[in-house]
């Protein structure tokens, strides 16, 4: 039903004339309308200015504007290679059909599409079926519509739906923007068409190293269910063989393979199947170049701890280099050449601030790959919480809160020389610190923890025997007491631990350590030996050096031997803190040592292709997962075990076990599990950067007609800046080895590129420089494959997944039949404008002859009865022409 919008003027200036005109109308009339008699002049009038003011409006062309319903449609057909004459042939008879279903009271368009879109009918041929261009066909398709009343309307496409070229996500993203909705019309309706089986596309990467597993998924489209073979062949030798049931439409078939050496490789992918009916889109091959494996620095902690991980990642092929880490040095410079390291069982509290800044710019800035290992001395108990090591791992080194905990022995030894009395600036004392981290310490332990306190000077004294705290009181008490501690004489370390190790021997609780707090030096000997005999009781030993005057070389030494951590500080109030943290570390109990089974959690790249169950562990350091890392293994607790994220520009992988062939993860090494071999070189491998030179990238892009091939640069100086300037070539080695060398101009800062036209199908390697002046100062390799024939004609079936997306974008739907289109949900509504102006003219015309006849006849006049008593004589009044005679006019 039309629906009325309003009235529309097409040229309101003109109504400015008709205040002027009426006016008018009244001034030239005046003198006229005293002639006439009284009853003659009001109608007279009103006409002059009614037919007037009709004229007027009409000159100005208003009209009425109306909301029409009709139907907005644009077909747009496949005329590509990937069609037979025979669907392209009931693509147009279909529309032809709809088209009259549609009716008079509809707007139709066709435009036809392929390798570009065009208006069917326009007396040119049809465009090259070299490519599917579906993002053309629908903004041509727009494009119509919008160019009419109304942009709302609908957008049939008859296709397969396999889109060779362009984006037409994008384009349908501006219809649904419009009002338009993008319909679909199967091709398959067309009728049964012969089996068909292609290898559409082997998605390649153009890099990889020597000795990677490479993941290379081979794209197989069938017309329908067809039980097919395929075998994928590296440089012409077989390399996997698969038997698959293929459903209708997209097959992806994930192939994995190891690049054995440097340089070009060919991988080809063939297909066969009995019901297959053409044979030379059968195969396809992808071309990719192998750099070096790759170099590896390996950071130790104890020398030969990581032996045995050392043998298994050199036998991979990996370039490996061993430290100890506390030669990390201070800059990323001497690292730069290494394309990742792997830090073993080493406590953060054994590096500066600058190495674990190293190692975090290694990472982040310089994008290169890190792999930090546990072990007794790695994650919590490594001290690594809150610090810059810490934060790179993609788990938290905060160990999970437990609902119940093992028994705790906390043993503090705290220095009270008299050399404990200084302070710092602005600080208080150093025993006054010592004596406040005792109490923070204190203040964490439960009931049912052992608490000894030992003070010392050259002498020493127990301040809280060997006690178990029973009850929150116990806590108090023992506080008050440490408060009590006064500084005294010299400084003789041995005797208060060979007492606190005493002590803790005879304790029955499941962890049991020793916190060393001290200023200063002693001249004692027997720590080793009195280390050793810690061992079998499991005690360990953090020491805490206060001061440069502290023997830092004896106190790192004792903490290394007693499987503790090292702290240094220079400032007194950092005291508490660390003491704080050992506590914390120790309540937590981060170690667990328990038969442990590997549970994988999240899809990983760094377990692709280990089949069957994985072995399992004898312990790890509990760590907490982070939000964003991607935890691969965890135990039954939930605890990972592996976890990786992107940090930066590279990556961090935290392993929480340990490397050791006789420690928890003795089976994860052992070569009784032949994936063992697999697994260690996979975790440093995938932390490393792609093999390509940041600052000379090149890309060599063919198109998907196999026409054309992009050729490109992207160069960078030494400081970061755009390379500009350069002399850029690239040598190309045909098919049948002829080189061809290419100029590439400049188009960007730093950016050079050609395009180049291909002639022939074949595997193609490209050589790329650049020079300054004679001297050729970068060079990198690549390679590209055409295939035969292209991409469109790999295509079978239709592609009903992009169809269903294209019109569910849209609120289209799959259309079947022509007279579907009558229940299209787009109504689109086109107004039309009703002229008036016609009207207008026709109704003045009508009016003319009344305003005459009004002028012109004499209207009878009423007159008044006559009085007897008043009549008078009647006065004749003279003919006129004796009036003119005697001279007196009509008007007087």
């Amino acid at each position: 039903m039309d629906r009325l919008t309003g009235i529309h003027v097409e040229y309101p200036l003109i109504l400015v004339a008709l205040p002027p005109a009426i006016a008018a109308i009244l001034v030239l009339a005046r003198r006229r309308l005293r002639a006439m008699p009284a009853g003659q002049r009001a109608p007279a009038l009103a006409l002059r200015v009614l037919i007037v003011t009709l004229l007027i409006l009409a000159l100005a062309e208003p009209s009425i504007g109306l909301l029409r319903p009709l139907r907005n449609v644009v077909f747009a057909i496949d005329v590509s290679d990937s069609l037979s004459p025979e669907q392209r042939a009931w693509a147009q008879a279909w529309i032809h059909q709809a088209i009259q279903e549609l009716g008079p009271n509809s707007r139709t368009a066709v435009i036809e599409f392929g390798q570009w879109a065009q208006l069917a009918g326009a007396g040119a041929s049809s465009p090259p079926g070299g490519e599917t261009n579906l993002e053309q066909a629908i903004t041509l398709a727009g494009s119509v519509l919008s160019s009419r009343e109304s942009s709302a309307g609908e957008i049939v496409l008859l296709t397969d739906g396999w889109e060779t070229a362009g984006d037409a996500a994008r384009a349908v993203r501006q219809a649904a923007a419009d009002g338009a909705a993008v319909s679909y019309v199967p091709i398959s309706l067309a009728g049964q068409q012969p089996p068909e089986v292609t290898v559409a596309s082997l998605e390649a990467p153009p890099f990889a190293r020597a000795g990677d597993l490479v993941d290379l998924p081979v794209v197989l489209h069938s017309s329908g269910q067809i039980t097919a073979t395929l075998r994928v062949s590296l440089d012409g030798q077989v390399v996997s063989e698969q038997q698959l049931a293929l459903q209708p439409g997209i097959n992806r078939v994930p192939v994995t393979l190891r690049l054995p050496s440097t340089g070009f490789h060919d991988i080809q992918a063939d297909v066969a199947s009995a019901q297959d009916t053409r044979a030379d889109n059968n195969s396809l091959v992808a071309s990719m170049v192998a750099k070096e494996p790759g170099r590896v620095l390996v950071l130790e902690h104890e020398p030969g701890q990581a032996g045995r991980l050392v043998e298994i990642l050199r036998a991979d092929g990996l370039d490996v280099q061993v430290q100890p880490s506390s030669e990390i040095p201070p800059t990323t410079e001497p690292l730069a050449g290494y394309d990742a390291a792997v830090l073993v069982d080493t406590p953060a509290t054994s590096l500066t601030l600058d190495q674990q800044k190293t190692l975090q710019l290694f990472v982040r800035e310089l994008g290169r790959g890190l792999v930090v290992i546990g072990g007794q001395r790695s994650f919590g108990p490594g001290g690594y919480e809150g610090s810059t090591l810490d934060e790179m791992l993609p788990v938290s080194s905060r160990p999970p809160e437990r609902p119940e905990r093992s028994s705790v022995a906390l043993f503090l030894v705290l220095d009270k020389s008299g050399s404990m009395a200084s302070a710092w600036s602005n600080e208080a004392s150093k025993l006054a610190m010592a004596r406040e981290a005792a109490i923070q310490a204190v203040g964490l332990l439960q009931p049912g923890d052992v608490i000894g306190i030992i003070a010392f000077d050259s002498e020493y004294q127990w301040i809280v025997p060997t006690t178990r705290i029973e009850r929150a009181d116990d806590i108090k008490a023992i506080q008050d007491r440490i408060s009590g501690i006064e500084s005294g004489g010299g400084t003789s370390i041995l005797p208060p631990l060979q007492a606190a190790y005493e002590a803790a021997s005879r304790v029955d609780a499941r962890l049991k350590h020793i916190v060393l707090l001290t200023d200063g030096q002693s001249s004692d000997r027997g720590y080793e030996a009195l280390l050793r005999r810690m061992e079998p009781y499991h005690i360990t030993l953090s020491t805490v050096a206060i001061g440069s005057d502290a023997d830092t070389e004896l106190l790192a030494r004792l903490a290394e031997l007693g499987g503790g951590r090292y702290h240094f500080t220079e400032r007194s109030s950092q005291v508490p803190k660390i003491a704080t943290q050992e506590t914390s570390i120790l309540i937590r109990s981060a170690v667990v040592e328990s038969e442990v089974t590997a549970q994988p959690v999240a899809p990983s790249p760094l377990l692709r292709s280990l089949p069957g169950e994985l072995p399992t562990l004898n312990g790890y350091i509990a760590t907490t997962p982070r939000q964003r890392a991607v935890t691969a293994l965890e135990t039954a607790q939930g605890d990972p075990l592996l976890a990786h994220w992107q940090y930066g520009l590279g990556r961090v992988v935290a392993w929480t076990s340990d490397v050791s062939p006789t420690g928890w993860s003795s089976r994860w090494l052992d070569s009784a599990w032949p994936d063992a071999a697999l697994f260690w070189p996979q975790l440093v491998r995938w932390s490393m950067p792609a093999p390509v030179r940041p600052d000379f990238l090149v890309t060599t892009q063919p198109d998907p007609g196999g026409h054309r091939v992009l050729l490109r640069v992207e160069s960078l100086r030494e400081d970061g800046t755009f390379a500009n300037g350069l002399d850029t070539r690239a040598t190309v080695v045909l098919p049948d080895g002829s080189a061809r060398e290419v100029a590439l101009p400049q188009r960007a800062p730093g950016v050079y590129e050609q395009t180049l036209a291909i002639e022939h199908p074949g595997s193609y390697r490209v050589l790329f420089s650049q020079r300054a002046g004679d001297q050729v100062i970068k060079e990198e390799l690549a390679a590209f494959t055409v295939a035969a024939p292209g991409l469109e004609n790999r295509t079978a079936g239709v592609n009903t997944a992009l169809l269903r997306q294209l019109a569910e974008g849209t609120s289209g739907r799959e259309l079947r039949l022509p007279a579907d289109l009558m229940a299209s949900p787009v109504v689109a509504r086109a107004e039309e404008r009703l002229a008036l102006w016609p009207w207008l003219v026709g109704a003045a015309a009508l009016l003319f002859p009344l305003d005459v006849a009004v002028r012109r006849l004499s209207w009878p006049a009423r007159r008044a009865m006559p009085d007897s008593r008043t009549m008078l004589p009647a006065v004749t009044a003279p003919p006129a022409r004796e009036r003119e005679k005697a001279g007196v006019s009509r008007d007087e």
